[in-house]
């Protein structure tokens, strides 16, 4: 049980190492302490040139002094499994280990307006599947429903539930309406902006905005219900306790800002939509190295471009520090591209040559989250990053690889 008088929960999700915002967030998180529960709805690592040149750090620093339980994301997993401070406030009910066994602690119990609360948390399917492999190991997912009535089901001696999801806002509607004993649901996973307050079953759901830009928060009514909204956090400087962070931070701010090239007509003074982007990578790729090539569109992210190329600005492109590999790929090229490419699985992919041959082995040339998960044959690393290809044609663009001028960016798919 928590030794602060609560009043109420502050949840944030989505983050994304957006350290870039970092101040109101920790100036609000920390005063928000004095009378909240703190939790998180998962994906607080990666999505930014911080995490790549910080290695999650500042991220988890953060999450362990200013968060009272957080639920885990499909990215940066890896962390709230191997970091022991983390793994101690993590809550998830239906991540389990090869044995069937729950792989974090299922239930934090609270005193919120002087009622026992349990909290906990889950993955949904997609999440739970965007986890590269090699991060879980083993791991299997419950489904969410039947876990958290179960749950419900062994733990008489709790006034009220609430729950961390990270599974999407349209999913834990359905969510909240299959486990009558929910209260309120704090919704991670999905970049919409839905996240107004929605009553589903005897809950109500609600998230706030993501990467780093606002919060949602619920009190607990003398009557047992919930009143819950989202707000922006504030403008406000982080306090003096947590200058170690906000010094750390700035200095990963001056290196991203450290200038890498001149950025080449037509991208200059553009937000390059992503698979034209990648479109040039792959065309770029396949001349180099004479392979097939497949990337998936969600590879990059839309970023503006001035027209110097700062790391920065190429880290915001490819914030994900994909490898590139030659992979086996099975004999029917054209089928496998078309399975992989449903929405659920890898999404839109970005290929070169655009008609693949239609027989015969093949190797193709493809990120290692693509290899690792759609492949089963053997892999040889290149030594080199999607980052380096990008950086080649923002930067150069031969004669061969050049390409139309970007349209303007699509909507982010997560």
């Amino acid at each position: 049980m928590s030794a602060r008088p609560l009043t109420g929960v502050t949840a944030s999700t989505d983050v994304h190492s957006n350290l870039q915002l970092a101040q109101p967030l920790l100036a609000h998180l920390h005063r928000a302490r004095a009378d909240h529960l703190v939790v998180d709805c998962g994906d607080w690592f990666e999505g930014t040139g911080f995490y790549q040149l910080g290695g999650g750090t500042v991220e988890r620093q953060i999450l362990t002094r200013l968060y009272d339980v957080v639920a885990p994301g499909n990215h940066g997993f890896r962390h709230y499994l191997t970091d022991p401070k983390l793994h101690r406030i993590t809550v998830c009910a239906n991540v389990l280990d090869a044995d069937a066994r729950p792989v974090f602690r299922t239930i934090h119990r609270a005193t919120i307006s002087s009622r026992r609360v349990a909290v906990t948390g889950i993955m949904g399917p997609e999440a739970f599947d965007a986890v590269r492999i090699d991060q879980r190991p083993g791991l299997q997912l419950a489904d969410p429903a039947t876990t958290l009535r179960d749950l419900a089901a062994c733990t008489p001696d709790v006034d009220d539930w609430v729950l961390l999801s990270h599974s999407g806002f349209e999913h834990d509607l359905a969510l909240a309406a299959d486990c009558p004993h929910l209260g309120l649901v704090f919704s991670g996973h999905c970049h919409t902006g839905q996240r107004n307050p929605t009553p589903a079953g005897r809950a109500l759901v609600v998230k706030g905005a993501e990467r780093a830009h606002g919060y949602a928060e619920a009190h607990l009514g003398a009557d047992g219900s919930w009143s819950a909204g989202h707000a922006i956090y504030p403008s406000s400087a982080a306090p003096n306790a947590l200058s170690d962070l906000t010094t750390r931070i700035d200095q990963l701010a001056r290196r991203l800002a450290e200038p890498i090239g001149t950025i080449a007509r037509p991208w200059a003074g553009t937000t390059p939509e992503r698979h034209a982007l990648l479109t040039a990578v792959t065309r770029h790729l396949h001349h180099q190295h004479h392979l097939p090539v497949v990337l998936a569109d969600s590879t990059l992210r839309p970023a503006p471009l001035g027209t110097t190329l700062a790391l920065g600005d190429l880290l915001a492109l490819e914030p994900y520090a994909n490898r590139l590999v030659v992979a086996e790929a099975p004999s029917d090229l054209a089928a496998w591209l078309e399975r992989i490419s449903a929405p659920e699985l890898a999404g839109p992919l970005a290929t070169w040559p655009l008609a693949p041959a239609e027989t015969g082995p093949q190797h193709v040339l493809t990120s290692d989250y693509i290899a690792d998960t759609f492949t089963t044959g053997h892999q040889k690393p290149t030594g080199q990053l999607v980052a380096d290809a990008v950086r080649t044609v923002l930067t150069h663009l031969p004669r061969s690889c050049a390409h139309p001028a970007p349209r303007t960016a699509a909507p982010v798919r997560d």
